[in-house]
């Protein structure tokens, strides 16, 4: 009769084990694939923005595919930017075109993008470890990330940029493995796609280029060549169309002043939301190897790309995106080289098994925030129905609106003539010239404005760089020539003026 101690004993402890991991992976699959359904029902269901950028990227993919183009330039009407590439403006803006609402024609296309970055994960790791464990932890480790299915589910650029820029490294990975030449060009062209679609996504393209310079110098040299004359030519024969509106917009617009206690908030929320992932790559960085080294190095420039993007005035928690489904990759490669499931499974007496409690709060932490951002999504659903329905009969009237409310215009208007933020921080830039919208102001050519503060009871601008508002002169023109209708409720709280009679 067997013991404890035979063999025989060991491997059915180690696959009883065994068998209770797996079963506990599924539970975890389970629930976290109900965070994305439910997802997913309120994106298709909500009629409403979830972020203030979103309408912005609905109105200027309705104004590109109704012919208005792209790319305006800072000095002149519409005095607002395209800050992204054209591929998501576009692909976004047909969609709508073809008969999908407004605001479902950018969230399904990033959800669309949010399940193809999953499976490219996947994909990834099956070219670095034949670990199917290693593989559905780093899929289960993104997938549970609150930050990356908020963003999945936002019509903005941020999963399809990181879905390609994941479908580059993963070409790249195949050409590793097979010597796939096809895969190589593959992974150029995926990389050129995804600066187009926005320029921070640079990353994986910079981390193919120093493996190939390390590994194949004379192969490196084609292939960053190739890209770079690829998306000089595509950047120049744009801006080209737009008549330097894209270099415009899209380069020297974008570069906003920063405020650096916006790093440190959003250090907190990474620390709070991502630690037991950053914890596990960074254990097994000490064991990275040159099969593994793209990957680490992947992560290691997304996050430089993170440190110096953060303190812009205006970002969001999405410039976090493509650092954390990088780093759960790493976490995946770092689960299969430290033979984390392998040592679960005996009951090894490792360190490395306590990696388990850390990935099992990141679960647990993000699964509880994911669903605290569906409710707040259908909590805050009617009290955003509600603001844009009284505001669409201010915006309706003909004429130029001016407004920092964006929800209404995409209903109404289908496009926008002022945006409040971007436009202040151009003119305290000195690259828009203030004088024409105060013009149109003095002369009252717009037939509603509507701004986030009452001008009659603040004396001066607000002085916080991420308030929509405007130049003193230009609010002294909307205390002399409009009159107050009154506040209107919201999840913003906005009040409307319109021309004086006399």
């Amino acid at each position: 009769m067997a013991t404890l101690d035979t063999p025989a004993a060991a491997m059915a402890v180690s696959y009883s084990r065994e068998q209770v991991c797996r079963t506990a992976l599924r539970w975890i699959a389970g629930i976290v694939a109900v965070g994305l359904a439910g997802h997913l029902i309120v994106l298709l269901w909500a009629q409403h923005e979830f972020t203030p950028v979103e309408p912005l990227v609905v109105l200027h993919s309705n104004m590109f595919a109704q012919g208005e183009g792209l790319y305006w330039g800072v000095n002149r009407y519409p005095y607002t930017i395209s800050a992204y590439g054209p591929i998501f403006y576009a692909v976004s803006g047909y969609l709508h075109k073809l008969g999908v609402p407004a605001y479902q024609s950018g969230r399904i296309l990033a959800f669309g993008a949010l399940l193809a970055a999953l499976r490219l994960c996947w994909l990834c790791l099956g070219y670095l470890t034949r670990n199917r464990y290693a593989q559905w932890a780093a899929v289960i480790l993104a997938a549970s990330t609150s930050n990356i299915l908020y963003w999945g589910t936002t019509g903005q650029v941020d999963l399809l940029g990181c879905c390609f820029s994941l479908g580059a490294l993963a070409a790249f990975l195949k050409f590793r493995e097979r010597a796939d030449t096809k895969a190589l060009a593959l992974s150029g062209a995926l990389v050129i796609l995804a600066v187009f679609t926005k320029q921070t996504f640079v990353a994986a393209g910079a981390a193919i280029g120093l493996t190939l310079l390390r590994e194949d110098r004379k192969r490196a040299a084609l292939w960053i060549a190739g890209v770079g004359l690829a998306g000089g030519g595509i950047a120049s024969g744009l801006n080209a169309l737009t008549r330097g509106g894209f270099f415009a917009d899209a380069i020297f617009a974008n570069i906003n002043p920063f405020a650096w206690f916006k790093l440190g908030q959003q250090a907190q929320y990474l620390t709070l939301t991502g630690a037991g992932v950053i914890l596990t790559a960074v254990a097994g960085a000490w064991h990275c190897s040159r099969r593994t080294a793209p990957v680490y190095l992947y992560a290691g420039l997304a996050a430089g790309v993170w440190l110096m993007t953060a303190p812009k005035i205006g970002s969001d928690l999405n410039y976090q995106v493509e650092m954390m489904l990088a780093l759960a990759i790493c976490a995946g490669c770092a689960l299969d080289q430290l033979a984390f499931f392998p040592s679960l499974f005996t009951a090894r007496q490792t360190w490395v098994t306590l990696l388990q409690m850390p990935l099992l709060l990141h679960v647990a932490l993000n699964v509880l925030l994911t669903v605290r951002v569906v409710a707040e999504r259908v909590i805050r659903e009617p009290f955003k129905a509600r603001e844009t329905n009284v505001l669409r009969a201010y915006v309706h009237r003909p004429g130029r609106v001016l407004s920092v409310q964006y929800d209404s215009l995409v209903y109404e208007r289908g496009r926008l003539e002022v945006e409040p933020l971007i436009y202040s921080l151009l003119v305290r830039g000195g690259l828009t010239d203030p004088a024409p919208v105060l013009r149109d102001l003095e002369t009252r050519q717009f037939a509603t404005v509507i701004l986030a503060d009452n001008v009659f009871e603040r004396a001066t601008a607000p002085q916080d760089l991420e308030h929509g508002t405007l130049t003193a002169a230009q609010l002294d023109a909307v205390r002399d020539n409009y009159k107050l209708i009154g506040p209107v409720d919201g999840p913003y709280g906005v009040y409307v003026y319109e021309p004086r009679n006399n």
